[in-house]
């Protein structure tokens, strides 16, 4: 029996249709048994009358059960986390997985088979994880586009089925563990965590377990078509905000790392796109310079990455079609060469943008609920017309 712990925001969520990700991710080729728990901050939240919906569609379905959790309001841990909880509260004694998941993401019928024996097969995997392939619907935004760019750099990760990368929207854990507050995971999300699933990571790499990453496990998530700068950047923000906490040195240092590598080579992008613009508009003045090596390196550089993106796209598009041959077949035709380098570009541009704006404020928010962060933990927590709450307080 596995349970699917799903903590849930309506407000917060950015996919176009997440009670049909919802349906594939309870309609499964799976043998056992499968409960899913809703988790809301409040009964008020929007996605409890959808989940009441799910419950009357399904309810001819064997097998499957569907709950709600009613988590209230988070004060010594991001709401996410609060929610999380709650969920495994009302977890069957009967599972022996946890399967935590959001809306963004549509499994293919055999996805949970594949994540169970990742588990049953090798002790040392601490974590089963997947990833989204965000996918924009024709004559999106460009801030859409930047948004689904930020997914594609993370997909490198996916090079093998070995990884140091979690993502929270699909993750698989033994419940064993988890009660058992392996590592202290229970204790680090609860005081003070913020993200469930770099905290999940930090576990599995200070301990030298493995993270598993099936290369099959990636599901399309049809982005909403009106995105605008607003949402893009809190969106990014949010993404880089998690760099900034951590629970040992050694997660500090990998953190740093990979800020710095978001922050700078990925910020080269945009200057060398204007530098080769410069090349091409001074060669009507000076023809030879389209050939010194430097330019033609560089322009051959691009155009080769552009149509090898484009590749990697298609291929990823394929497979998800081949895992559900009767879900409708993902479309490649918005995904032109200009959308794919602008957004590259965009994404480039907002990088370092992104991280300053980090650096210099030490709060976040999300889901209108306000975080404030210091040395790695949430320290404070405020909910709209509320005043704030310290979270040493909550804990005593």
């Amino acid at each position: 029996m596995v349970s699917m712990v799903m903590p849930v925001k309506w407000a917060a969520i950015k996919s176009r249709s997440p009670k049909e990700n919802w349906k594939s991710q309870l309609v499964s080729m799976y043998s056992g048994s499968i409960e899913a728990i809703f988790a809301v901050e409040s009964e008020d939240d929007g996605a409890v009358q959808v989940v009441k919906e799910l419950q009357e569609e399904l309810a001819h379905l064997e097998g499957v059960t569907i709950k709600v959790a009613v988590a209230g309001p988070a004060t010594t841990c991001s709401q996410k986390i609060a929610n999380i909880l709650a969920a495994l509260r009302a977890v069957s004694p009967e599972s022996r997985y946890i399967f935590c998941m959001d809306a963004n993401c549509k499994l293919h019928p055999g996805t949970v088979h594949l994540m169970m024996n990742e588990l049953e097969n090798d002790a040392s995997v601490f974590v089963a994880t997947g990833y989204p392939f965000d996918m924009p619907p024709e004559n999106a935004s460009i801030w859409a586009w930047t948004m689904a760019q930020f997914r594609y750099n993370c997909l490198s990760e996916f090079l093998s089925n070995r990884s140091t990368f979690v993502w929270g929207g699909a993750m698989v854990l033994r419940r064993a563990d988890v009660e058992q507050n392996m590592y202290g995971l229970l204790d680090w999300w609860r005081k003070g965590g913020y993200s469930d699933d770099m905290q999940v990571q930090a576990c599995a790499q200070d301990a030298g377990r493995m993270i598993a990453t099936p290369l099959s496990a990636i599901f399309p998530n049809e982005l909403k078509k009106d995105v605008t700068f607003d949402y893009c950047w809190g969106f990014l923000r949010r993404q880089n905000w998690v760099l900034f906490t951590y629970s040992s040195w050694k997660n500090w240092a990998r953190h740093m790392t990979l800020l710095f590598l978001y922050a700078v080579p990925n910020a080269s992008w945009l200057p060398a796109f204007l530098l080769s613009l410069a090349s091409l508009a001074e060669a009507p003045l000076r023809p030879a310079r389209l050939t010194e090596p430097a330019v033609a390196i560089h322009l051959a550089a691009c155009v080769g990455f552009l149509i090898t993106f484009h590749a990697a796209i298609a291929a990823i598009a394929n497979m998800c079609n081949h895992l559900s041959p009767e879900a409708q077949r993902l479309s490649l035709a918005q995904f032109t060469p200009f959308c794919l380098g602008s957004s590259l570009l965009m994404q480039s541009a907002l990088a370092p943008a992104v991280t300053i704006a980090n650096l210099l404020n030490t709060s976040m928010e999300w889901g209108n609920i306000r975080y404030e962060c210091r040395w790695g933990r949430v320290v404070e927590v405020q909910h709209p017309h509320s005043s704030p709450v310290r979270v040493s307080q909550s804990l005593t």
